[in-house]
C-alpha cells in the first residue's frame, strides 16, 4: 500500500490529539494551576505507561500551545473545505 505522498498528497500530515478545554471565563490562575497539574500527572511513570501502551507517547503543552495548535488546525482544515468547496449545511 503506498504512503499517503505516494499517492499523490504531498505534505500530508495527521496528528490526533485530546485536550481539555475549560470556559474562557476561568481566570488565568486556574487555567495555569490546572495545566500545570496535567503536566505533572503526565510525566509520572504510572501515567506514561498507561499512556504508551496503546498510542504515541502523551505530549504536554501550555495553554498557549494548544490555543496555537487549536487554531492552526482550524486554518487548515478551513482552507481543506474551502479548496473542496464544502460547505457548512
Amino acid at each position: 500500500m503506498p504512503t499517503v505522498a505516494e499517492a499523490g498528497v504531498p505534505g500530508y500530515e495527521s496528528i490526533l490529539w485530546f485536550g481539555l478545554l475549560i470556559s474562557s471565563a476561568v481566570s488565568k490562575p486556574i487555567v495555569t494551576k490546572l495545566n500545570r497539574e496535567i503536566v505533572r500527572i503526565l510525566s509520572e511513570p504510572e501515567a506514561k505507561t498507561a499512556l504508551d501502551a496503546d498510542r504515541p507517547a502523551a505530549a504536554a503543552t501550555t495553554p498557549e500551545g494548544f490555543d496555537k495548535l487549536i487554531r492552526d488546525d482550524v486554518a487548515t482544515f478551513a482552507k481543506i473545505a474551502k479548496g473542496a468547496n464544502i460547505k457548512a449545511e
